[in-house]
């Protein structure tokens, strides 16, 4: 028997760049291709988006870029338009009309869509920018409306921790998304998501619980209220690997006194090699699953620290297509 498979996922909203698969919209008329992107398509439901030509620009069409005068214009080169009100007007209404989303995965370094890393110039021809860390235009209004949801770039989901902790964020915000219609489902969301609550944030865990135990003193509305923030502010920082050691030490202590000296300091001793860095997440937690499923622990057989994602989305981030 396999632990993940008794968890069901829920399937997180994403918004994601049309350009990555979807159409080619790019200003050369091109699309790229995103081998991650591809692989998590079955398991979420997209809203694609092109904020440039939601504006009106054509494909192809001469390149926009981030100006720094007084403030961030958005100038097309050659033709010199600025189109900053009509794409932060775009961005405004876009953002006004989601649904209730989980995510976003856009295109690096776009002057609409880059989460810090796109050129900023000092005028629209300039040859050399002036650096190389400024925010599109979606991007922003993104990281200003939605600071509690996960977003990243195509680019930054090559490197295994940022896509660990995407997917990780992701489907724990649908899994929240979908199970906070009553006190119920908020208790039974806090107990399949506590080991990897605690991996964040051990304090903040405690004040959620202490949300729930004191639940009937207060509106439901207001509960789920206080819940979701906290849950926002404790996944809005990086997971630790010190946090990570000290869930995974608590579960095992649900069968350590139930294994053989041997296989009792494999795991302590795989525990360690994480700490070091010499061993991955997904390595670890690949150590302790046969002991679960070894002693039935059902408890942490539902514990998502074990499972945070579908675990076809196990692979390693390949190379994308180049920009």
């Amino acid at each position: 028997m396999e632990v993940l498979d008794i968890h069901k996922f829920s399937t997180p909203i994403v918004v994601i760049s049309k350009c990555l698969g979807f159409e080619p919209c790019r200003y050369d008329g091109k699309m790229i291709f995103c081998d991650i992107i591809d692989k998590i398509l079955p398991f979420i439901d997209v809203l694609p988006v092109c904020p440039e030509c939601e504006i009106g620009l054509g494909v192809p069409r001469a390149p926009i870029r981030l100006v720094n005068g007084k403030t961030i214009r958005l100038v097309q080169t050659g033709t010199e338009q600025d189109i900053t009100e009509k794409m932060q007007n775009f961005v405004n209404d876009f953002l006004d009309s989601l649904p209730e989303i989980d995510g976003f995965i856009l295109k690096s370094k776009s002057p609409s869509c880059g989460f810090g890393n796109t050129k900023v110039f000092a005028f629209s021809d300039a040859s050399k920018p002036l650096h190389r860390y400024g925010i599109g235009f979606l991007a922003k209004g993104i990281m200003d409306r939605f600071p509690g949801l996960p977003y990243i770039d195509e680019m930054s989901l090559m490197s295994p921790q940022l896509q660990e902790e995407f997917f990780t964020k992701l489907f724990l915000m649908a899994d929240f998304r979908l199970h906070h219609n009553s006190i119920q489902e908020l208790m039974e969301f806090h107990r399949r998501n506590k080991l990897l609550l605690m991996a964040y944030d051990l304090n903040k865990l405690k004040i959620l619980g202490r949300i729930l135990a004191d639940n009937k003193q207060h509106l439901f509305s207001e509960n789920v209220t206080n819940y979701a923030r906290i849950i926002q502010e404790m996944t809005s920082e990086t997971l630790l690997r010190t946090n990570i050691i000290n869930a995974f030490m608590h579960a095992f202590g649900y069968f350590s006194k139930r294994l053989e000296h041997s296989k009792r300091h494999y795991i302590l001793d795989s525990i360690e090699a994480y700490r070091l860095g010499n061993l991955t997440l997904k390595e670890l937690r690949q150590v302790m699953i046969p002991c679960i499923v070894e002693f039935q622990v059902d408890y942490l057989m539902e514990q998502t620290l074990f499972h945070p994602y579908p675990e076809n989305l196990y692979f390693s981030a390949p190379e994308t297509g180049k920009i």
